[in-house]
């Protein structure tokens, strides 16, 4: 996903923010931070179709001056009241440096779900889980089937099927994911 940002001189952020931009942040160990800017009404056009979740495995291209980096976004500040976007810290990606991603827990099969049939309800517990890996193994999300569930039955960290090469940095793998309770 490709997002112009523009290099932040001397501007106050408030006066950016007056003037419908989102202060941001570019760092990356070993790397001067870079602060910068990008369009409020890009960043939210650009990511109005995501998912909530997906946010945190998408990989932006940020491209300033004829130059393009890769960079996750690693943290949003929002406003107190009005959940403007206040500011972004974005983490520049390479090729050999292994990331931490808190990648989103979805669940396949609901209406087949056993207990769903026996009146319960699937209760998530745990909306993501942080893994580590290279960025070209880094999984957009992990889909778990419920279909066998029945009442009272749970799927935990460890039935995640993590692919080669990606490393679950949860040190519990026996929490529990989901749930199918009584309403």
């Amino acid at each position: 996903m490709e997002l112009e940002v523009f290099k932040r001189e001397k501007e106050s952020t408030n006066k950016l923010r007056i003037l419908k931009n989102i202060p941001a942040v570019l760092y990356a160990k070993g790397m001067k931070n870079e602060n910068i800017f990008l369009k409020t009404g890009d960043f939210k056009n650009k990511t109005a179709h995501l998912k909530p979740g997906d946010l945190s495995t998408t990989i932006f291209t940020l491209k300033q001056d004829n130059k393009s980096i890769e960079a996750l976004v690693k943290d949003i500040q929002y406003h107190v009241t009005t959940y403007a976007i206040i500011h972004i810290d974005f983490y520049k990606l390479d090729d050999k440096t292994p990331i931490s991603v808190n990648v989103p827990i979805r669940f396949s099969n609901v209406q087949d779900c056993i207990g769903i049939k026996h009146g319960g309800n699937v209760r998530q517990v745990i909306r993501t889980v942080k893994v580590r890996c290279l960025k070209k193994y880094m999984p957009k999300e992990f889909i778990l089937d419920v279909a066998n569930l029945d009442m009272n039955d749970v799927l935990r960290i460890s039935d995640i099927k993590m692919p080669e090469n990606v490393f679950c940095e949860t040190k519990n793998l026996n929490e529990v994911v989901v749930i199918i309770a009584k309403r």
